[in-house]
């Protein structure tokens, strides 16, 4: 039996067809992202730094990974050229903190707002309220906000640098609002001190958490859910943080990443007969994971890495991954802050980009994974603009007999409901899918 099923409580929609046996067990789901959006094209014959201001508004969450990534891409043409480029450890501080910040607004928006929601309707209890969602992700958003002027679509990074010029008023304010954040983690998120997570944490440790992470982790235990959603077990890092570490791995082997094994598939688009806008994103040839369980993975953080030496990509694995990587980078955060040294310039005056031509590349982590922006310049204005996206590597759209990486965990699944929420355990946001 064929279902079509349209995928809410996501950023965008999305539609899966599931084709299911007379048990109602999933045996095939085709994902179709049916909005199309032409940022690249909109960006092509424009003015090369429109890409600073354009590409912000791919997605209404994760703006600031997408303008970092467009001004690495344009610090990256002049390199590429041999002309000098300057960013002080400070300007790279800066970028860090509202990227870093980004993710952790992101993260918690998925626990109340979609996956708690989710899981309790099919279970039938009454979710903790989302409104919590919306308290903290102020609070982070603020912290954001004193460096970048404003959040979303903000456009202060720039090749050289960025736009502000913060004092140590800022700094304390940003780091009061970050003990808000830390309180919050504790209390709600977790039900725990967040310094149990710098050390192995057993499955019945996590499953007794008292906080609203917990109890996800409680009903997905009760749907029969939480060893469920398996794929093909390869990750994927490609973006270079001084909290990531750029990685392939597949099985208990690691290695380094290779950007030129990436490269995009059309085959199942409208443009080629296919059934959706979204192009599908390949590591040699393969699907891949990509985002915060790829991320804990490569620096073997050890509670997800003991999980999946346990039991794999499954979903509570995955979910977990990303709970252990909002505590993880809110110190980090504090870290940053911390050693932010203010005397440093915020921004060096590059050469005139009007001049500029040459190839460049941006890669940044962003909430979902690994995010590219790509584009060929001639005289400073842009001729061709490439974005791959984190959830083109997440929802790739495969065949029965080599599936994407979240349609291959829902194969198995029983029933659609199920399915679906197993869909959402991979962060979906169907805007910066098509973009």
């Amino acid at each position: 039996m064929i279902t079509h099923e349209l995928i809410e409580r996501i950023e965008g929609e999305a539609v899966i067809d599931f084709r299911s046996d007379k048990s109602g067990s999933i045996q095939e789901a085709t994902i179709r992202f049916l909005h199309f959006r032409g940022m690249e094209a909109i960006l092509e014959n424009r003015p090369a730094l429109d890409a600073l201001v354009i590409t912000p508004r791919v997605c209404g969450i994760c703006g600031h990974s997408h303008l970092i990534a467009a001004a690495r891409m344009l610090e990256s043409v002049y390199k590429n050229r041999k002309i000098k480029i300057s960013l002080s450890p400070k300007a790279e501080k800066i970028r860090e903190i509202t990227r870093i910040c980004e993710i952790l607004q992101n993260h918690l928006k998925w626990l109340y707002l979609v996956m708690l929601q989710e899981s309790a309707k099919i279970v039938g209890s009454e979710p903790p309220g989302a409104l919590k969602a919306l308290y903290i992700s102020s609070k982070i958003n603020q912290i954001a906000a004193l460096f970048s002027g404003q959040w979303p679509h903000s456009s202060y990074a720039l090749p050289g640098g960025v736009t502000c010029d913060p004092t140590h008023i800022e700094v304390m304010q940003a780091l009061s609002l970050l003990s808000e954040v830390e309180r919050f983690v504790e209390e709600e998120v977790l039900g725990s001190r967040s310094e149990r997570f710098s050390e192995k944490m057993e499955p019945n440790d996590l499953l007794s958490l008292k906080g609203d992470f917990g109890t996800l982790l409680r009903n997905f235990e009760q749907l029969e859910l939480l060893d469920q959603g398996r794929s093909h077990g390869r990750f994927l890092v490609l973006g270079e943080h001084n909290s990531t570490l750029s990685s392939y791995i597949t099985g208990s082997k690691k290695a380094d990443s290779d950007f030129s094994l990436v490269h995009e598939d059309d085959s199942r688009t409208f443009a080629r007969g296919g059934t959706t806008y979204a192009k599908n994103a390949l590591y040699d040839g393969e699907f891949v994971e990509t985002g915060p369980l790829a991320r804990a993975l490569a620096l073997a953080r050890p509670t997800v890495r003991e999980l999946f030496s346990r039991y794999g990509d499954c979903a509570f694995t995955r979910i977990t991954a990303r709970m252990d990587e909002v505590v993880y980078l809110t110190a980090h955060v504090r870290s940053l802050l911390s050693t932010l040294e203010l005397r440093e310039a915020s921004f060096f005056v590059p050469p005139p980009i009007e001049n500029l031509s040459g190839e460049g590349i941006g890669i940044v982590e962003a909430p979902r994974g690994s995010l590219i922006h790509k584009a060929r310049i001639e005289k400073g204005k842009i001729m061709e603009y490439t974005i791959i996206t984190p959830t083109q590597w997440n929802l790739g759209n495969g065949t029965a007999q080599s599936p994407g990486i979240a349609q291959k965990a829902m194969i198995g699944i029983g029933g659609i409901a199920k399915a679906s929420l197993i869909f959402r355990t991979f962060d979906v946001c169907s805007v910066c899918t098509t973009h």
